[in-house]
């Protein structure tokens, strides 16, 4: 099998990246690595950033996908992302993250600052919980400024007001920018904190802290932590 097409049906930005380490394994065994045009973006960003500028993937097709969503996925080692390439047959895969191929720009203005994001389209989640756990949170940099972000180009949670100022995202690669820049970031479960995870890789900034609704091993990594319930 020389033709990789990958493919998900979910949409999301989380959904997409899951499957990010796939075309370097597969190149790296002589494949030709594409998209399928069944492949669905809540966001066509979310296209430009996880496959775009992807350097191992040749473009998009109209041919049936045989990677990624229709391969089952095999729960084989404690690592997600390695899950992934195992249930591949990947064997060479040793990933534990999501990739990008975005370079990030260091903003100056945001390295003593946390940064939150209570918008999820995935789960729901009551606005006690959401006050309570991120208040805990906030607690544990008491000499960091709050700031929310909130996107200009997709529908945005608006409650519980922390009353902090916001950031106004003007898109998915400022995202980036702001989160690799913060000195925490904050969230629910949701394609940021998966993103945050791709950013961050080993560096010691920013702390991930990802809010989930209920326990689950599927979107965690290991230089995140999470609150399960």
């Amino acid at each position: 099998m020389n033709k990789i097409i990958i493919s998900q049906p979910w949409g999301g930005l989380g959904d997409n990246l899951q499957f990010s380490t796939l075309p370097k394994l597969y190149a790296e065994l002589g494949c030709d690595v594409y998209i399928s045009k069944m492949n669905t973006y809540r966001n066509p960003e979310i296209y430009d950033l996880v496959w775009k500028l992807n350097p191992y993937i040749k473009g998009e097709t109209d041919e049936p996908p045989n990677a990624g969503a229709c391969r089952p996925l095999q729960f084989v080692t404690d690592q997600f992302i390695t899950n992934i390439e195992r249930s591949h047959g990947l064997m060479h895969g040793t990933t534990i993250y999501p990739v990008i191929y975005y370079t990030p720009t260091t903003l100056p203005e945001y390295q003593n600052t946390v940064i939150y994001d209570i918008t999820s389209i995935s789960s729901s989640y009551s606005d006690i919980h959401i006050y309570v756990t991120f208040t805990q949170l906030f607690a544990k940099y008491p000499t960091c400024d709050k700031k929310k972000v909130t996107f200009a180009s997709i529908a945005n949670r608006e409650t519980p007001d922390f009353q902090t100022d916001h950031i106004i995202i003007k898109d998915i690669y400022h995202y980036c920018d702001i989160i690799f820049s913060c000195r925490a970031y904050i969230s629910l479960l949701s394609g940021g904190s998966v993103l945050a995870s791709a950013l961050k890789q080993n560096n010691p900034t920013p702390d991930i802290h990802c809010v989930h609704h209920s326990y689950s091993n599927i979107f965690t990594f290991s230089n995140a932590l999470y609150y399960f319930g």
